[in-house]
């Protein structure tokens, strides 16, 4: 049924591109999913993913934070595409400012952290990061976090919480069709993965640019 599916998402694209206008910015392409016959509910038919786009999200890559101390630290800093590290002190300092914490949360996709910041990062951030829908990401130990980075500047969160409907960008609307599509795909397939009744649980599905008409794909 995906494998069908892929001519089907690269249709949309194409024709949600024709659709786009003419716009004095660089509009994203937009992937909305429906979802049909889910008691939401019942907590074990919500989900949050982290989905790891095959082709990136090119100048709408994701704004990386790192939260760890020393040595860490230091290599997080060096890194192309950490915005800011956060140390413990920086950490206990927003302990009690909750306008401080949830700007910072606002500002920053993902938080990386270091296993044994944990607690603190949890005390500084926790209130302001779980009501915008975001966790801490821990860093394993050993792990490249470089190559770690890499991967979460072209990661996507889809969530199924409070609506029947996920939704997220899958790009630049100027990116190329077939990218667009195979990105597409992959949120569609974890999504399906996620649902017990897999695409019998899929009602309709659609791409669109951030100021043009949704175009729906068939199904």
């Amino acid at each position: 049924m995906m494998q069908a599916l892929s001519s089907k998402l690269l249709e949309a694209v194409k024709k949600a591109k024709t659709l786009a206008g003419e716009r004095k910015f660089r509009q994203s392409m937009e992937l909305i999913i429906n979802i049909k016959g889910v008691d939401l509910s019942k907590p074990e038919n919500r989900f949050t993913e982290a989905v790891e786009l095959p082709n990136g999200l090119g100048s709408k890559q994701r704004k990386i934070c790192v939260v760890a101390s020393g040595n860490l630290a230091m290599q997080a800093g060096r890194i192309e595409g950490v915005q800011r590290v956060l140390q413990r002190e920086d950490l206990e300092a927003l302990v009690g400012r909750k306008r401080e914490a949830k700007k910072l949360a606002s500002s920053y996709d993902f938080f990386l952290v270091e296993p044994g910041m944990m607690g603190v990062a949890a005390k500084a951030l926790g209130s302001a990061l779980g009501s915008r829908g975001k966790t801490p990401v821990p860093i394993p130990p050993g792990q490249d976090l470089e190559r770690m980075v890499k991967r979460y500047l072209k990661t996507v969160v889809v969530q199924l919480r409070k609506i029947p409907q996920v939704s997220c960008l899958i790009g630049p609307a100027d990116e190329s069709d077939e990218k667009l599509a195979a990105n597409a795909e992959a949120v569609l397939s974890r999504v399906v993965e996620k649902l017990e009744k897999r695409m019998r649980n899929i009602g309709s599905i659609y791409l669109k640019t951030t100021m043009g008409k949704p175009v729906s794909v068939e199904i």
